[in-house]
This record gives structure tokens, sequence and C-alpha cells, in this order.
């Protein structure tokens, strides 16, 4: 599994904002989510501000490069979606990084000057350039899946993907026996 990130809500301040849906959407929005979370076994917490994801995907990348990628996203992942932290935030994202075996100090240094930064926007732009339009998203082969999803929807969309690549694969060996037998 290869990540790429996506910034869901752009233009939020470093310190957050207050979601400004109205509550009866607010409320829709969770019994949608809160029920797939809960079937999967997941933590999930109603939330009411909305963060800055671009330090969190920065540090992910710096993460990636020390080995430590998975654990961090995980950690990060939990720290937003149930913990309701504010992973915009230097401080926080110390934390999380230190709680996975990293250097906070080192995180700190790559936030501060930006190191990231053009990987990060590279990946933003990929994201929109393929339709991806929320989180999380699936690329399997030609598909796209929008969406926390049942885990049978995603078995699915792995098998079309699986029979795409094989008769791709099937079509290139034709190709090859054909081009063969004209020699």
């Amino acid at each position: 599994m290869e990540h790429c990130a996506f910034e869901l809500h752009p233009g939020i301040p470093l310190e957050g904002q207050a979601i400004p849906w109205p509550v009866e959407r607010m409320a829709a929005a969770h019994s949608r989510f809160e029920p797939v979370a809960r079937a999967e076994g997941l933590t999930y917490a109603a939330r009411t501000r909305w963060y800055n994801s671009v330090p969190a995907h920065e540090a992910a990348v710096w993460a990636d490069q020390h080995g430590k990628g998975e654990d961090f996203r995980r950690a990060v992942y939990r720290g937003y979606f149930a913990e309701l932290l504010n992973i915009g935030s230097t401080n926080v994202l110390a934390g999380i990084v230190e709680a996975v075996g990293l250097d906070p100090a080192g995180l700190r240094e790559v936030l501060i000057d930006g190191r990231y930064r053009d990987e990060v926007t590279r990946q933003f732009e990929y994201a929109r350039e393929n339709g991806i339009t929320g989180v999380p998203a699936y690329v399997a082969g030609q598909y796209l899946m929008v969406g926390a999803q049942p885990y049978e929807t995603f078995r699915q969309l792995i098998e079309a993907a699986q029979t795409q690549e094989a008769e791709a694969g099937m079509e290139e060996e034709d190709k090859e026996t054909e081009t063969a037998s004209e020699v």
C-alpha cells in the first residue's frame, strides 16, 4: 500500500476552526460514519473542529524516511478520529513521533524548515488530478473507491482490480504471440 496525502479542508488555520455546519448536518455525518467504524472495531468520536492536516502529512513523509510511517499514521488517525487531537500542532505531532520511537526534535526541525512541503504539495496535486475527493480513498488498478466502506466492498474492489490486471496480462501475451508468429 502506498499513502498519498490529501488535504480534506484546505485553508484551515493551524489552530483549527469550528466546523461550519449546522448541528443537524454534523449529526447526520456522524450517524453515517460511526456504524461503519464500529463494525470495523475502530474508535470514533464526534468532532466539532477541523484541523490543518498539512503538518501531519509532512511529518508522515519524514516518518516514512525513518521506517516508522505506518506506526506514525496509525497514531495520527487515532489521535485525530478518536482523541480529537489537533494534528496541525507541532507539539501534538512531536508527542506522537516520540510515542512511536522517533526523535521529536528532528521532527520539529523538519516542520520549521518545510523540508517535505513540496513533496506533500505534489501528493495533493496528484490526488486532485486523479479524482480523489475525500478520505479514505483507495485506488486499485483503474478503480477508485472513496469513503469509509465495509470490508466486503473493499474486497470487491481488490478482486475487480486483480481481474482487470489478469485480463490485461492475457491481452499482452496475445500481442506477443501475434508478433512472434509474424516474424
